[in-house]
């Protein structure tokens, strides 16, 4: 086939320099498919190791691990395990039975310990742990973020974070607790010890977060900064803070008890045992609103600054101020029940009722420097309308509202009323002007 070609363009060639140079052309022909086959091994390894799949990598850029198969420092599985790590420095352990760990960005880690577990990091320095049975660690995006999911004796935990940087998560413990944060910076978010209790914060920075023990207990936070927001213990308890920044949210014990805080900066919400109770926030800053013990009371804070709201136990107590700046209202206590104390607006007011006694009530409305005091009672009913400096209380039975009375003892005292108080005259005084009077006709 080359010979008779050759004869034709090079008549001068022999037929045995015909033969010898067709085998010398195979030959080349056959060199070439070797050294391409070579070339073609080469490139298919260089892919192989530069992804750090079953070669190691001289970089440590990735590794790989599959049923404990290509186990090496940076990545290891056991049986029927997957470990995956992609990026400088990153590493995955896949310990326990099923249990897969992927890691991808430099400094990243991912491991898994126990039975049915799963950990994914993904982001620079991300670190997530899966451990327990059925636990779900999850970091996705950011940089420097922790994510820890159950621990030895855990059932079905989750713990996430989802992008921003510098956050800590962890759910251990218990059956079915959950933590997550989304976005943000500097947050801490943990739930752990008994079950169903979940802890989450959706932005803002420098957060704190948690929920310890009980059972179905929430702590939540969302935007805001400095915001701490605690749950321990308890049965289907709730803590939670909307917006505003440096606001404490507290709730300890007790049973389907709430403390809300909803913007606003610098405030203070507690709930402590009881059942049923209801401690929130609305606007405003510096406030401060409690429940204590107790059963189905209520205290409430909406807008103004400064302002100190207690519930202080018993059944059915509220407390409630609307606006106004450094007021103080109480209601309740050991062994009182359905005691109403309010304010609306003013400075500097002071509203307590029952403490201990039953089905009293006070007010403060639109006046300022007030005291108001009713109970024990019961049926005690003291309040102030439009009046500043007053000092009223109403210890029995009755009404007293301003100076004006209805039934049992009252105390009305104060600088400025409706009264002019230069012009007042005493009873007693009256009285013995008209017996004078009369003498006088005879």
């Amino acid at each position: 086939m080359i010979a008779p070609l050759l004869r034709t363009q090079y008549p001068e060639i022999t037929f045995g320099e015909v033969f010898g140079g067709d085998m010398v052309a195979l030959g080349i022909v056959k060199s070439r498919k070797i050294t391409g086959g070579l070339i073609a091994g080469a490139a298919a390894s260089a892919v192989f190791v530069s992804a750090g799949v079953g070669v190691p990598s001289s970089a440590n850029a990735s590794c790989f691990s599959i049923f404990g198969i290509g186990n090496s420092a940076d990545c290891s599985s056991t049986l029927f395990g997957v470990a995956v790590a992609i990026g400088q420095g990153a590493t995955a352990h896949a310990a326990g039975f099923f249990g897969a760990s992927f890691s991808v960005g430099n400094g990243a880690g991912a491991t898994t310990s126990d039975a049915f577990t799963l950990a994914s990091a993904v982001g620079r320095n991300a670190s997530a742990e899966a451990h327990g049975l059925l636990g779900l660690g999850l970091s996705i995006g950011g940089a420097d973020n922790t994510v820890v999911a159950g621990a030895p004796g855990s059932v079905l935990t989750v713990a996430s974070n989802w992008f921003g940087s510098n956050n800590s998560i962890t759910a251990e413990g218990g059956f079915w607790n959950r933590a997550a944060n989304y976005g943000g910076s500097n947050n801490t978010i943990t739930a752990q010890g008994s079950s169903f209790n979940h802890a989450r914060n959706i932005l803002g920075r420098d957060n704190t977060i948690a929920t310890t023990n009980g059972y179905s207990n929430a702590a939540q936070n969302f935007l805001g900064d400095g915001n701490t927001v605690t749950q321990t213990g308890g049965t289907g308890n709730a803590a939670k803070n909307f917006f505003g920044d440096g606001n404490s949210v507290t709730q300890t014990g007790g049973t389907v008890n709430f403390a809300k805080n909803l913007l606003g900066d610098g405030n203070t919400v507690t709930t402590t045992r009881g059942y049923g109770n209801f401690a929130r926030n609305r606007f405003g800053n510096r406030n401060s609103v409690t429940t204590e013990g107790g059963n189905f009371d209520l205290a409430s804070n909406l807008i103004g600054t400064g302002n100190t709201v207690a519930s202080q136990g018993g059944y059915y107590n509220r407390a409630r101020n609307i606006g106004g700046s450094s007021n103080g209202l109480s209601a309740g206590g050991t062994g009182s029940n359905l005691n109403f104390a309010y304010n609306v607006g003013g400075d500097g007011s002071t509203v307590s009722v029952g403490g201990p006694g039953n089905i009293n009530a006070g007010f403060n409305f639109a006046g300022s420097n007030n005291h108001v005091a009713a109970g024990p009672g019961p049926l005690a009913l003291a309040g102030s309308i439009f009046q500043n400096g007053q000092t009223v209380t109403k210890t029995g039975p009755g009404i007293v509202i301003n100076n004006f009375r209805i039934g049992g003892a009252a105390s009305t005292r104060g600088q400025t009323g409706t009264v002019d108080r230069s012009r007042a005259v005493p009873a007693r005084a009256t009285a013995t002007t008209a017996a004078v009077n009369r003498h006088r006709n005879r």
